[in-house]
């Protein structure tokens, strides 16, 4: 699975029985699981997505 979608599933996995009725709720529910997805997420992933999909275009940045 991709960078973003295990750590999302991880807490679905997690909040599976506390799921809200209403659909205002099932929305807010996905963008919290969201955020918690993302922050697991190491910075070094992210960059090295980056460079991945556009690896001509960051061979002369350097990162800090």
């Amino acid at each position: 699975m991709g960078p973003l979608k295990l750590p999302l599933r991880n807490t679905w996995i997690q909040q599976q029985g506390l799921s809200p009725k209403k659909a205002k709720g099932k929305r807010v529910d996905i963008i919290k699981r969201t955020i918690v997805a993302w922050n697991r997420i190491s910075e070094k992933t992210v960059r090295k997505s980056f460079v991945n999909v556009f690896p001509r275009q960051f061979e002369a940045i350097e990162f800090m």
